[in-house]
């Protein structure tokens, strides 16, 4: 294996994992009930052809978490280049490749399905084997005691889908380097920085940045929050009627992006940035006592 090209002995090492067997995820046997009727995995697999069983097994052959984390402690340091990428699924294919569907609900024998072609191009590509992260963010992610957590963070940035530009690196790398260091869940702050980071440009400063993401989000969390009140005194027929959208988003997930964002703040910067709502209060001030209408403004206002 030591004097195998790299990406013959890939290909044996995804050839052999396969081959230990796949786990079937509550994603999987969800669809399967919605697509086709039934939770029955292998009464579907083994049934007539039909259109939606290809979907059905790219879904099937995605790579969960574990195998990429296994995929990253393995080969995460190796480069592989898009040639490599083509060798590999080439080698994985030539030969009939049959896989265990393991862990289903009911403690049984595992099914056997033999792979088609496009599943196994599909399961490989979804490594993104050829994938090499920017100058520093590996780096950055070194002072992690947890070797788990260091692999994690690292299939975090494999998976990010960015087009890797100077300043979202170095913001990347900012975070990255202090992740740990509180009391926040890193790893999902990571994850939501990096759904961000699409839509900072080159020379955008970095608190600012988040804070207008967070004023963005806040925006649709008073619309949402608007829509429900009207919601909660009209009918939807009304609210139609009148032009009113639904299309507003979760509440409750407006919230948690914007707590994300002050988790981000307080990480980075130490500080946030607070938004208060407008108030729907209409203050009536009276010019024949000063003193005490401005008084219930000040109160009102508090």
């Amino acid at each position: 294996m030591e004097n195998q090209p790299r990406h013959t002995a890939l290909a044996h090492w995804l050839r052999a994992l396969l081959q230990s067997g796949l786990s079937v995820t509550e994603d999987v046997l969800a669809y399967t009930e919605a697509s086709f009727g039934t939770g029955d995995l292998a009464a579907v697999l083994t049934g007539e052809a039909d259109s939606e069983i290809d979907s059905l097994m790219e879904l099937v052959f995605f790579p969960d978490r574990d195998t990429q984390i296994q995929y990253e402690r393995q080969w995460g340091d190796v480069l592989f280049s898009p040639t490599d990428l083509d060798a590999v699924i080439q080698a994985l294919c030539r030969d009939p490749l049959d896989v265990p569907l393991l862990a289903f609900p009911e403690a049984g024998p595992p099914l056997i399905v033999r792979a088609p072609d496009f599943a196994v191009s599909a399961f490989v590509e979804r490594l993104k084997i050829t994938w090499q992260p920017p100058d520093g963010l590996v780096p950055a992610i070194q002072h992690h005691d947890s070797e788990h957590k260091r692999l994690c963070l690292r299939v975090c940035l494999r998976n990010a889908r960015l087009e890797w530009h100077t300043n979202q690196a170095a913001m990347a790398r900012r975070f990255l380097s202090i992740a740990g260091d509180n009391d926040f869940d890193d790893e999902q702050l990571t994850g939501f920085l990096l759904t961000l980071l699409p839509d900072l440009s080159p020379d955008m400063d970095h608190f600012d940045f988040l804070v207008a993401k967070k004023f963005s989000f806040f925006q649709s969390l008073c619309k949402a929050e608007d829509f429900e009140r009207k919601r909660q005194s009209s009918n939807m027929e009304t609210l139609m009627l009148q032009g009113a959208r639904s299309a507003h988003g979760s509440i409750d997930a407006w919230r948690k992006n914007m707590r994300q964002v002050d988790h981000l703040c307080q990480a980075m910067f130490g500080r946030t940035q607070f938004f208060q709502q407008p108030t729907e209060q209409c203050i009536d001030f009276q010019n024949n006592n000063s003193r005490t209408s401005m008084q219930h403004v000040i109160r009102a206002l508090s």
